[in-house]
């Protein structure tokens, strides 16, 4: 079977689809409906293991908004010498502990 090449990107693409993620959302009118409640915190879902669930991604793309992050991402994974993947979940759980200890007080 022959391996088919796969057609090239457009850069311009790509970064005008970034750039679109990077810009607010516009600003609601005037007459919008009643206010949304606030969101809830869901339940713990109840799955067996090595089972995921429909409702949650697997994956998460990250646009940094400029080089202190993944430089500060890569030198901490050396310090602690993990990968930068390992490192950065264990980062993003302690910070979503933290985010929701301020919540519950």
């Amino acid at each position: 079977m022959a391996i088919k090449k796969r057609p090239q990107a457009d850069p311009a693409a790509i970064e005008a689809f970034g750039a679109a993620a990077d810009t607010p959302p516009e600003a609601p009118s005037p007459v919008a409906s009643a206010p949304t409640p606030p969101r809830q915190v869901a339940p713990a879902r109840s799955t067996q293991p090595g089972e995921w669930p429909a409702d949650v991604a697997k994956t998460l793309l990250i646009r940094w908004p400029d080089a202190t992050l993944p430089s500060e991402l890569a030198e901490v994974a050396g310090l602690e010498d993990r990968s930068q993947h390992k490192t950065a979940l264990r980062a993003l759980q302690r910070g979503l502990e933290v985010l929701r200890a301020e919540h519950r007080e």
